[in-house]
């Protein structure tokens, strides 16, 4: 369920990054690499903060690169948030390794307060108490205190579900799937039955008694079975009995759709997620309508995803500007765009043909149309325009 609904919040969509004038500086430049690793990856990173309730995006230093972990918010511990909900205290479990017999964490604790950053970086046993980086001798090398002015969050990004826990402690997600625990239970006992039903159809030979020999063996052959049909030959009866009952698959099918619809109406979804879409001789509107609560849930998805990246470009920015990794000076020197994939709510074919009828009447110009058609910037797209008009 996540998996589908990772597919249809990212899809075609992109991400990017520019100086607050629309061009490119070293900054952002810097920003935009170290943010396109984990864009990459984003799928699987959405899809498990889907299916678990949320995943942690730690940025971190080492030489003159920024690199971003992804952490499960099983393993982070919010200590304290502000009246806007932002995270002013968080622990963070960022490594565990084993030496010998032994266990030890490496714990990361951001704390905020008054615009000054304290990064404390710990060591601790299984026992809880705290050693030495030497136990670890890739640890050695970590500076066990930040200290930044001039903050405003904590540098971290937060990628949460946005199904509602019902809870009074809203800042932890929960799974896509919350609340619909009986429904699952259900469609994984229909799927047993399901498997059952054609394990007991597999084909088998009925055996008369008679055709046992002394030993009271059937032939070695391996594909009879005893059938005590009360001596078959001397009641005069057909020898072979076939027993044929049609497999019930229509029954449980129908009762599994209908199980995958009540999941999907208890996430929150329109009909296409685990069930069959209804497309067959829709209209583009009617197709948009059957899937308008998809979409309401996957515009909330890609609002958190906003905020989590923007929380990763605030903190990229942070540490270059900190650590000296671009020019100083450049802080807060850049944006972030979103060019997300609108397909599932609008018909490209319908959009084309608005933009047409409205560049014929000189309502918008041909560049704007170029530009949606070619995913050209409006510059780019009116530079071709006028390329072709000097040629014809």
């Amino acid at each position: 369920f996540a998996g589908s609904l990772a597919n249809k919040a990212i899809g075609d969509s992109s991400l990017s990054v520019t100086d607050s004038a629309d061009g490119e500086s070293r900054r952002s430049a810097f920003i935009s690499d170290t943010l396109d690793k984990p864009w990459a990856h984003i799928k699987s990173i959405l899809t498990q903060a889907l299916g678990k309730g949320g995943k942690f995006l730690i940025p971190y230093v080492i030489g003159d690169r920024v690199y971003i972990s992804s952490v499960d918010q099983s393993r982070c511990a919010v200590n304290g948030t502000n009246g806007d909900g932002d995270i002013t205290s968080l622990s963070v479990v960022a490594e565990i390794k084993e030496v010998g017999t032994k266990l030890y964490q490496r714990i990361i604790d951001y704390t905020l307060d008054n615009g000054t950053l304290l990064i404390k970086t710990r060591v601790i046993d299984a026992a809880g108490g705290e050693v030495g980086f030497d136990v670890v001798s890739e640890w050695t090398s970590i500076t066990p205190e930040i200290t930044i002015s001039n903050v405003e969050r904590v540098p971290v990004g937060y990628l949460k579900c946005p199904k509602d826990g019902r809870k009074e402690d809203r800042f932890y997600g929960v799974p896509i799937t919350y609340g619909g625990e009986d429904i699952i239970r259900q469609i994984y006992d229909c799927m047993d039955d399901i498997e059952r039903e054609y394990k007991a159809k597999r084909v088998f030979i009925g055996a008369d008694e008679l055709l046992f020999g002394k030993d009271n063996k059937l032939p070695p052959d391996g594909v009879f079975k005893k059938f005590t049909g009360g001596g078959a030959l001397t009641g005069g009866a057909t020898f072979w009995e076939v027993f044929d009952p049609a497999i019930r698959d229509s029954a449980y099918y129908t009762r599994l759709s209908a199980l995958f619809a009540q999941l999907e109406k208890a996430v929150g979804t329109s009909r296409g997620i685990l069930t069959e879409p209804v497309t067959n001789t829709a209209t583009a509107t009617e197709i948009k309508a059957a899937n308008h609560d998809t979409f309401c849930l996957v515009s909330d998805i890609r609002k958190n995803i906003e905020k989590c990246f923007d929380d990763l470009a605030y903190a990229v920015d942070l540490y270059a500007e900190y650590f000296g990794l671009t020019p100083a000076g450049a802080a807060g020197d850049y944006k972030i765009t979103f060019d997300w994939d609108m397909s599932l709510l609008e018909s490209s074919s319908e959009t084309f043909d608005q933009l047409s009828e409205l560049e014929s009447r000189g309502l918008i110009s041909g560049a704007r149309l170029n530009s949606w058609v070619t995913g050209q910037t409006i510059e780019e797209a009116q530079a071709e325009i006028d390329l072709s008009l000097i040629h014809i």
